[in-house]
């Protein structure tokens, strides 16, 4: 039989007061510390395009036994002169994002970790794409994203 630890109680605690921080062109995109299960690094030919669809969605790749769709952070904030390195960054995001979980974000580079006393405290309250410093929140992401276009 295996046992299946959970953390305690205080590192959950601690957890949901931390962020990490990326890197995406001339953006920090931030996420809560709590939605991200992994971050993988993937080459470019190992995504499977997905043509009908929002340019938003980058593609997918098999990982772990799933189907991930990735979407671009740059195409996401809009930055100009998007294009895809050989080798990717990803951040998975797990159940506890909500409506954006099991999905992989491409960024440029993770930053690092901080706590929420650590961030400006405009990203909480404006949710906008233009302020250099972005929290990721489900908004960001459109309803039809996963709807085939003609």
């Amino acid at each position: 039989m295996i046992a299946i630890q959970t953390p305690p109680i205080e590192t959950q605690t601690a957890l949901a007061d931390r962020f990490i921080s990326t890197e995406v062109e001339r953006f920090t995109l931030v996420f809560p510390a709590v939605w991200i299960a992994e971050i993988l690094r993937i080459d470019r030919s190992e995504i499977l395009d997905l043509p009908f669809y929002d340019p938003l969605l980058t593609g997918i790749i098999h990982h772990d036994g799933q189907i991930l769709p990735l979407i671009a952070a740059a195409r996401l904030l809009k930055v100009e002169k998007f294009a895809l390195r050989e080798r990717l960054v990803v951040v998975r995001l797990n159940e506890t994002a909500g409506s954006i979980a099991n999905i992989g974000i491409i960024i440029d580079r993770a930053i690092g970790s901080s706590t929420r006393q650590d961030l400006p405290a405009e990203i909480f309250t404006a949710p906008t794409t233009d302020t250099p410093m972005l929290l990721m929140h489900p908004g960001l992401i459109p309803p039809d994203l996963w709807q085939p276009r003609r």
